[in-house]
């Protein structure tokens, strides 16, 4: 098996595709209202629902992004509207890592990362 889709719940999908898409570059591939799928260069698409219920939405999420680039691809994504919460740093389990925030879509964190040479 692999993974087909991730799914986030949040109140507006149409914001969040589109945030995503500003921010990442990545490519809208739907976006019906209450549902929107955006797809990464991974291949792996974001599918992204209105909740079922008021105030069930998708809170505490961390996407990992693999990059070749820590230091650049979070400052040029900083440079189209992310938040930086962690500024690109050296981590003690052998990884480069920045977080970033993307209005649009509360709740989730995006870590950019790339393994350190050893």
């Amino acid at each position: 098996m692999s993974i087909r889709a991730v799914t986030l719940i949040n109140d507006d999908p149409s914001r969040a595709v589109r945030a995503l898409s500003e921010v990442f570059g990545w490519t809208i591939e739907s976006d019906f209202g209450r549902f929107a799928s955006v797809l990464p260069p991974s291949g792996i698409p974001v599918w992204i629902n209105a909740p079922a219920e008021p105030g069930a939405t998708t809170s505490h999420l961390v996407v990992h992004l693999a990059t070749d680039d820590v230091d650049a691809d979070a400052a040029a994504a900083a440079g189209r509207g992310a938040r930086i919460v962690r500024g690109p740093s050296d981590i003690e389990y052998g990884e480069r890592s920045a977080v970033l925030e993307v209005d649009g879509v509360p709740g989730v964190k995006f870590d950019f990362s790339h393994p350190l040479a050893r």
